[in-house]
């Protein structure tokens, strides 16, 4: 593989940025052409790396789920979640820091390890982000038809999602400036107006308690948590709280946009996912400590909405809920984003069927268009799906969790390996670097991953998620039997198909599909 050498217009002091020309020049050195728009700086990054975590669109996402599969207790399921997905940070900055190209996923593994390994471990992120998208336009439908006041049946919902989707692959379709923009504002808006709300209603928490449940109902389980055992309850709660922390590396989908990748985007990595964990925690334990009808949130399909009307006021509600759903659109904006990059770079690689029209380039605009407008029309018809099988959108959310962590396991056995081997490359002076960390570490964080892998496969909860997954990985098995094995074998795909066939000299016939 191509490791990283200092270019010659490269500053030597480590905190002066490299230019874009050095960027390019170190692009070209993994055999890549500056295609992409770089044009995503330190606040668009992280911006970035904050709507796709959206600590906002976790909440509103897994409150229900959580609260009515565990009770208040579900709130402590969080901090699960977060030295899981902070062990996965560590190990993806450090890797980011080294490896900075869209479709980390694949690009790391495939590097690192082989193509082979590469190509399944891109396919079961690329499902997850696909199920992450499906699900988010989903319960943005359902939050957009409560504050409308619309009776919402599963087909009407269903069709508020496919236009959200369809909307958010538009806007990332045009260009990544105005999606980056329309990001920066959701961002702002969030933290504004959601975590200012949350404010509010903990001052009127604590110079009303009156209107708070004790503190103590943090610590109780349901009245009827007897009907099975609470503690499998209690983590199958934490489906939520893990949902809303995934893609916490998200950021790295853009590195080959990101101007100075290399030290920009692995404290993107860090600062979204403190903020996130931060704001997230303080949402669940305001929001639970305000509910004052139990039984009113249990049976709702917009919990938050609720607990603020009862708080608040049904006026108010209703106008706070209209600006917070800006920060599940941008979540969904930010999903798109990322998951078309992965699209991009596995085609840019030939790795996919019809490659050569999913790596196009629109060359004014500087934008993926064609894989941008594919991810969007499988998630469109994922949503279609539940039309026919209502059942089908329960699988949604599992399958995205359960999708990224099948790519986390296979990461980290990727990079133990590798580690062993000798291939990791050397860090650039002043980037982040596990250095003799990394192999410990690897090794903990192998275990942990296989244990929620295992609790996402075996808890009553997630019971079909695995084989619906299971399905869509066989597909990706398939695709490499009949065809992608065979153009590896002979050269006609991988890491370095782009530099030896360029997009301009024509394609066989054998190779269109």
């Amino acid at each position: 593989m191509p490791q990283p050498a200092p270019s010659p217009d490269r500053s030597p002091a480590p905190e002066t940025p490299p230019s874009a020309q050095d960027e390019d020049a170190r692009l070209a050195e993994f055999g890549y052409e500056q295609k992409l728009d770089r044009s995503v700086g330190k606040i668009a990054s992280f911006a970035i790396g904050f709507s796709t975590i959206s600590a906002t669109t976790a909440v509103f996402s897994g409150f229900g789920p959580g609260y009515q599969s565990a009770g208040a207790p579900f709130i402590w399921t969080l901090f699960l979640a977060i030295p899981v997905f902070l062990l996965w940070t560590l190990i993806a900055a450090d890797i980011a820091a080294k490896l900075p190209l869209s479709g980390y996923s694949y690009q790391w593994t495939s590097r690192l390890n082989g193509s082979t390994f590469g190509w399944f471990t891109g396919f079961a992120a690329l499902v997850g982000w696909v199920s992450g998208m499906t699900s988010l336009g989903y319960v943005f439908a359902g939050y957009l038809g409560n504050v409308l006041g619309l009776s919402l049946t599963q087909p009407r919902q269903i069709l508020i999602a496919v236009g959200v989707v369809i909307s958010c692959v538009l806007i990332n379709a045009y260009r990544v400036r105005l999606a980056t923009f329309i990001n920066n504002i959701g961002v702002g808006l969030e933290i504004l107006v959601t975590v200012g709300l949350t404010l509010v209603i903990a001052a009127i928490l604590i110079f009303l308690p009156d209107r708070a449940q004790p503190l103590s109902t943090l610590f109780q389980p349901p009245a009827d948590a007897s009907a099975t055992p609470y503690v499998v309850a209690w983590f199958a709660a934490a489906l939520g709280p893990f949902f809303g922390l995934v893609g916490v590396e998200a950021v790295a989908d853009v590195a080959e946009e990101t101007k100075d990748a290399r030290r920009v985007i692995p404290r993107t990595m860090f600062n979204a996912f403190i903020a996130s964990c931060v704001i997230e925690f303080a949402m669940y334990l305001v929001y639970v400590l305000a509910i004052r009808d139990p039984e009113g949130i249990a049976g709702s399909s917009a919990p938050i909405d609720e607990i603020i009307s009862q708080q608040l006021g049904p006026g108010f509600s209703k106008l706070v809920i209209a600006i917070a759903l800006t920060n599940i659109l941008v979540c969904l904006l930010a999903n798109v984003l990322v998951g078309t990059r992965l699209l991009y770079s596995l085609s840019r690689d030939n790795m996919m069927p019809f490659s050569r029209s999913l790596r196009h380039i629109a060359p004014k605009r500087k934008v993926p268009s064609t894989s941008v407008l594919t991810l969007g029309a499988v998630s469109v018809l994922l949503l279609l799906s539940a039309l026919v099988n209502e059942r089908a959108f329960n699988y949604f959310l599992g399958i995205a969790t359960l999708a990224f962590f099948t790519c986390y396991v296979l990461q980290t056995i990727a990079l133990i390996i590798a580690s062993f081997r000798g291939r990791i490359p050397e860090a650039d002076p002043g980037t982040f670097n596990l250095g003799r960390a990394r192999l410990p570490l690897l090794f903990i964080s192998l275990a942990v991953f296989l244990i929620v892998e295992a609790a996402l496969i075996l808890l009553p909860a997630f019971a079909g998620n695995w084989m619906v997954f299971a399905g869509f990985m066989a597909l990706a098995a398939l695709w490499w039997v009949t065809a992608l094995r065979q153009r590896l074998r002979t050269g006609r795909a991988g890491p370095y198909y782009a530099t030896e066939h360029p997009d301009a000299a024509p394609l066989p016939m054998a190779e269109i599909g």
